[in-house]
């Protein structure tokens, strides 16, 4: 295969979406949100928790290009508003990023007050219908336990007065923001984690294998499971991406880059365990590589690995990606 063939299969992998189940059920509730406000006026909150790489932002994705942005003789349609929380938020940085977003000409001149009632009056000019925030963490991020509530009672005051669906989206602590605002917190009671391992019916290894097979459907080699056999090859999946789903997809792209540039006929085992210290952990090489013989079968989140959980960091692989 040439570079131009290489590269399109890449951007072809890389635009799948992954539906799996909390995917699938997140996206739905946000749709049946969307069409109750439609049909009655009536506007439900939803909050959407998951860790790093769990598919939130791709979530967001799907959304607002499923519901773009139009053009009227008079005016521009934004049915969803989007906006990714920047870190350190504060009330001013919200609003200059949604006025921004709403095509507000100066979005910093005026104060707080001011800058909201002109969001107010463009979301109704631009007949917005759905308000997703994500990376909703970065306001609990800032300051302490008054500056959260203050903010919190902003959005509240905001939410209220657009009368429209919301969706915060963020990792777990987000729910801290919440317990600071009693008001706040009862508007987004409806709650859902994007995550895997939540079936009542399938393990979590069985859904990593599962997820990954659904993806390989996607890509034009096949997948080997190779001397382990699938069962065997889900569970190392599963320690290979600590259960989340956007480690798994990293992995099968930078296999399908190896495998492609090595003309190789199958994604297995072997260039997995090459993708792995490639893409998510450069030390993870022997006994620390989910898919060598000799790896121990144990979750990777000691210190200074890639899933690590009392780290900033954890959930980040720490190698230089190669892929």
């Amino acid at each position: 295969m040439n570079d131009r063939g290489l590269f399109d299969a890449l951007r072809r992998f890389d635009e799948e979406y992954i539906p799996f189940p909390p995917f699938v059920a997140a996206a739905k509730m946000i749709e049946d949100n969307l069409a109750l406000y439609r049909e009655t006026g009536i506007a439900q909150h939803l909050l959407i928790l998951g860790e790093s790489g769990t598919g939130k932002s791709s979530l967001c994705s799907w959304i607002t290009q499923k519901y773009q942005r139009f053009s009227l003789p008079d005016r521009e349609i934004l049915p969803v508003l989007y906006a990714a929380v920047p870190p350190a938020a504060t009330i001013a940085s919200m609003v200059e990023l949604m006025l921004e977003r709403l095509g507000d000409p100066s979005p910093t001149t005026g104060t707080a007050s001011s800058k909201t009632a002109r969001l107010i009056l463009l979301c109704r000019a631009c007949r917005v219908e759905l308000v997703l925030l994500d990376e909703a963490q970065h306001i609990h991020d800032r300051g302490l336990a008054t500056t959260h509530y203050m903010v919190g009672d902003w959005l509240k005051s905001l939410i209220d007065q657009i009368g429209i669906p919301t969706v915060f989206l963020g990792l777990p602590r987000l729910e801290q923001l919440l317990q600071v605002n009693e008001q706040l917190r009862r508007r987004f009671s409806r709650r859902i984690r994007l995550a895997l391992g939540q079936s009542d019916t399938e393990s979590i290894h069985n859904e990593c294998l599962q997820l990954f097979i659904s993806l390989g459907a996607c890509l034009p080699l096949p997948l080997s499971s190779g001397i382990y056999g699938w069962d065997e090859l889900g569970t190392r999946l599963y320690y290979a991406s600590d259960g989340r789903v956007s480690y798994i997809k990293k992995l099968l792209a930078c296999a399908l880059k190896r495998s492609l540039e090595a003309q190789e006929g199958e994604i297995g085992p072997a260039i997995l365990e090459r993708a792995f210290t490639d893409e998510l952990w450069w030390e993870g090489i022997g006994k620390l590589n989910p898919f060598n013989p000799a790896f121990e079968f144990r979750q990777l989140d000691r210190r200074n690995e890639p899933f690590e959980r009392s780290s900033p960091g954890a959930g980040r692989g720490w190698g230089k990606p190669k892929c």
